[in-house]
């Protein structure tokens, strides 16, 4: 089985979804419509919008999202919202700077998820670590028996596929019989047609008048027969 083309496709897949889902999330956090395809991890200084996101996920956002693995897709697709947001690109850097600076002017209404995450990075760090191993090595788990999965299809595919070969060829198998029944009878019918024809001169050379004076005719029947046989 070819598993490193069905790996391909199922990293394509999650990456498309995980597209999607960035791209809704922007829309409905920030009001932001970006398209699918154009969604950044890495954002630029043109971009309108940014990530604000908890230390043990800066992995995630180190790297464009086109080179991520499948893990890292469905990491992204399960997790945002959750442990990274999409924030505002004019306002995100104001607000990280004010945190810094201990501002207590800051209210807790407008400090945003960026000062969330500064509040609670050392009390979840240590958990957030434990879990993402337990769910990575479930991860490949999944993407194991999604190859196993995957090899199932396919040969049920196969035998599929020559369930139905054999149907066709017990088909023709039936049609050939019937063809062959066919010519027996044809075959019987005129042996029996011959039988009665040799009967019936038989029968004539009995009748003949006698003015052929007792002339053996066993010539008639020899030629007739030779007649009907070529």
């Amino acid at each position: 089985m070819a598993l490193p083309q069905v790996a391909n496709l199922e990293r394509a897949k999650w990456r498309t979804q995980c597209r999607q889902q960035l791209s809704e999330h922007i829309q409905s956090k920030l009001g932001i419509s970006i398209k699918p395809s154009q969604v950044r991890l890495i954002t630029g200084i043109d971009d309108t919008y940014n990530w604000s996101f908890l230390p043990e996920k800066r992995h995630l956002f180190s790297k464009h999202l086109s080179k991520h693995s499948t893990s890292a897709y469905m990491q992204l697709c399960r997790e945002v919202g959750t442990s990274f947001e999409a924030v505002n690109a004019e306002t995100s850097t104001w607000h990280i700077a004010q945190v810094k600076q201990g501002d207590a002017s800051l209210s807790q209404q407008d400090t945003g998820f960026a000062v969330k995450i500064e509040q609670l990075e050392v009390e979840n760090s240590r958990l957030t670590s434990e879990l993402n191993q337990w769910r990575d090595q479930a991860i490949k788990e999944s993407e194991s028996k999604g190859y196993a999965e995957e090899e199932v299809d396919q040969l049920q595919f196969a035998l599929q596929t020559a369930w139905t070969e054999i149907q066709q060829m017990q088909h023709e198998i039936n049609n050939w019989a019937l063809t062959v029944d066919f010519f027996k009878k044809s075959t019987i019918q005129s042996y029996r047609g011959l039988n009665e024809v040799f009967l019936l001169l038989e029968k004539l050379k009995l009748e003949l008048p006698t003015l052929y004076n007792g002339q053996n005719l066993d010539w008639i029947s020899s030629e007739v027969a030779n007649g009907m046989m070529s």
